[in-house]
């Protein structure tokens, strides 16, 4: 799944906003970019909401954002980067990520008003109904890389019933001198799919320490699902290295599946 999608959860009547952007100067993590006019703000929101009728003992839904905001020194890439983030992180047609946050905020209070009806007739039945408190923690960070692109990496982690929560990671690489999205399609030449395939199930392998795909199998891999290209990629000094989350090639007990290809390995199919 190349996105982490707006998660249905629910939000209620009486809640507790709170919204803020730290400003700051950026070091470390872009340190190897010469351009000192790019800084990077931090976009938080904390919202707490419960029914206004029974905070103590009604589920509580929370919500927890922190991602980093560029501004690129330069007002057309900032505006830019900033679209491409609402829509590669959120499928948000926002014109900033900050205004992409707050839709996703926005829809969550409008499902959590829902869930009020069936609270009160569970109540009333007598089941508890403390398994339908849910959560949703967002979480960014940045990796300069490969040509200088950087590798915007968010982390959502999300509750909202059954036997454990789930986290998906969503990467978005863009070019800081242009705001522009930097995409697989950019990076390799065409009919470029079958070989990659090809060097991510063999990178695989050796990391499995195993020769068959038969072998993947015994460890859990490619259930009902074969080897595909994901476009959640971290674009690092030495190589790529491609992100699988949770369920898309392996159950969720493996968690999060990491595949490195160095360049000099992908220098033939790269652009």
């Amino acid at each position: 799944m190349k996105k982490c999608t707006a998660i249905i959860i629910y939000s209620a009547l009486f809640f507790l906003f709170a919204c803020n952007i730290d400003k700051k100067e950026n070091t470390a993590q872009l340190s190897s970019i010469e351009e000192k006019s790019i800084t990077i703000d931090t976009i938080r929101i904390h919202e707490q909401y419960t029914f206004a009728y029974d905070k103590e003992n009604a589920p509580k839904l929370t919500i927890d954002i922190t991602l980093p905001r560029f501004d690129l020194g330069n007002e057309q890439a900032t505006a830019r980067l900033d679209s491409t983030l609402a829509w590669g992180l959120f499928f948000s047609d926002a014109p900033t990520l900050k205004d992409a946050c707050n839709q996703c905020v926005a829809t969550q209070k409008e499902f959590f008003n829902e869930l009020q009806a069936e609270y009160l007739n569970l109540k009333e039945s007598g089941i508890p109904p403390g398994m339908m408190g849910c959560y949703w923690d967002i979480n960014g960070k940045t990796i300069t890389g490969y040509k200088g692109y950087i590798s915007y990496i968010m982390t959502c982690e999300e509750y909202h019933g059954g036997a454990h929560p789930n986290t998906v990671n969503t990467i978005v690489c863009f070019d800081p001198a242009t705001g522009t999205e930097i995409t697989l399609n950019n990076l390799f030449k065409e009919d470029y799919e079958d070989t990659l395939i090809t060097m991510l199930t063999r990178k695989l392998m050796e990391d499995e320490g195993v020769s068959t795909i038969e072998g993947l199998g015994e460890k859990g891999y490619f259930i009902d699902i074969e080897m595909n290209i994901t476009n959640n990629f971290i674009l690092g000094n030495d190589s790529i290295t491609f992100l699988y989350n949770r369920y898309e090639i392996a159950p969720y007990a493996m968690g999060d599946i990491l595949i490195s290809l160095d360049y000099e390995t992908l220098k033939d199919i790269m652009k």
